[in-house]
């Protein structure tokens, strides 16, 4: 009987979890452990919570990239997902469902147009600068370095004009 309390304890305790944010299954496992379930608790609390479609890796996978792509770049993505406990090749097969890679010049130039057009790129540390904040959230140097010289080129047109 304390068993089956116990057990109830740690889905009750995922659950609980649950109702504030979605979680992987890493997370709740790691989550529960250190609330001291043991792992004979926490695997049933896991396997119901699967059984009730309560933790679904994928659907999670699928919405954490919808929600960041807009300003996160997919490498980034992929290493913040990894940490959370999903498989890269789950995460690269909802990026392609997503056509991220597509996206992620677009999403270049839009930041680049909001943030860094009045910068003049001809010097050498503004352009460092600006592609430094690009790699420090996750965008590909050859996607960076494309927009970098497309406006590098256009400023230069412009200066002989």
């Amino acid at each position: 009987m304390n068993n089956s309390k116990a057990c109830y304890s740690a889905f009750d305790t995922a659950v609980y979890l649950l109702t504030f944010k979605s979680r992987t299954s890493k997370e709740i496992v790691d989550k529960l452990k250190s609330k001291g379930y043991s792992d004979c608790e926490i695997d049933k609390a896991m396997d119901k919570l699967l059984e009730y479609n309560f933790i679904n890796d994928e659907n999670y996978t699928l919405s954490y990239i919808k929600s960041n792509v807009n300003k996160k770049g997919i490498k980034l993505i992929y290493r913040e997902l990894a940490e959370k406990g999903i498989d890269k090749s789950l995460a690269e097969e909802k990026a392609c469902e997503l056509s991220v890679a597509d996206m992620e010049e677009e999403k270049i130039e839009d930041i680049f147009k909001r943030r860094f057009i009045s910068f003049d790129l001809s010097d050498i540390k503004a352009r460092n600068r600006v592609q430094s904040y690009y790699l420090r959230r996750g965008f590909s140097f050859e996607k960076i370095s494309k927009i970098v010289k497309k406006y590098r080129e256009n400023d230069e047109i412009s200066e002989s004009l």
